[in-house]
């Protein structure tokens, strides 16, 4: 049987409840998206702030979770992910591809699994308009940026391939990211207005962006615990 986006939702928070009475006084763990132009070591960051609060990671995890409970194939979901996707292509997807999801359809389970993850807290949400989902009230919101020579340094390193070829790699990333945004949330890429921190990896290293992240994350009010799924 399928099981819909609702019945994954009651289904995870059935098993990440507490009895109600050992939680009347209990706050809910932090929830920290990370935004990050490529190349700026996004990665490596969101591993080394999980490690040091013990936090579990959602990057990839984000396209399981949607094909599992859309049982559509991880390369489906993929095909959406932090990508461009043409009208056209969306109005006759469905007709070339019984398997094919719309943007709209895509948004619409992003946002009750990125509203679930941050419901359990205890999170690194990685890209995917996180930031935009939870907004300034239900998560720290960091980007993580490096001056364009360095990134490309690191393009070239991590992904073996020639400057000019590194370069290019940034460009198309981003540009669909650019137009990921833009299709789903209406928002611009990479707006620092949009966040609460903007750590700089070239400058700071990894380490000391993470101290900067988690400085910043124990001086936000911490929310108390509800029933109530943030989605």
């Amino acid at each position: 049987m399928i099981r819909s986006i609702e019945a994954l939702v009651d289904e995870q928070a059935r098993r990440w409840a507490l009895p109600r009475e050992e939680r009347r006084h209990d706050l809910r763990r932090p929830v920290i998206t990370l935004a990050r132009l490529h190349g700026a070591r996004g990665t490596d960051l969101a591993r080394r702030v999980a490690e040091e609060l013990g936090f579990d990671v959602f990057d990839q995890e984000i396209i399981h979770r949607i094909a599992e409970s859309t049982q559509r194939s991880e390369g489906v979901v993929a095909a959406l992910d932090e990508r461009d996707r043409e009208l056209l292509a969306d109005w006759l997807g469905p007709f070339a591809n019984p398997g094919y999801m719309s943007t709209a359809e895509y948004r619409t389970h992003l946002t009750r699994v990125v509203g679930l993850v941050a419901h359990k807290g205890g999170a690194l949400i990685v890209g995917r308009g996180a930031h935009l989902i939870l907004g300034k009230e239900r998560a720290l919101r960091v980007l993580a940026v490096a001056p364009l020579p360095a990134r490309i340094r690191t393009v070239m390193e991590k992904e073996q391939l020639s400057e000019r070829a590194a370069r290019g790699r940034i460009e198309q990333v981003e540009a669909g990211r650019r137009a990921f945004l833009a299709q789903q949330f209406h928002a611009a890429f990479a707006d620092p207005a949009d966040f609460d921190l903007v750590v700089n990896t070239a400058a700071l290293g990894v380490e000391g962006a993470c101290a900067a992240v988690c400085h910043a994350l124990r001086l936000l009010p911490s929310r108390p615990v509800t029933d109530e799924l943030d989605v």
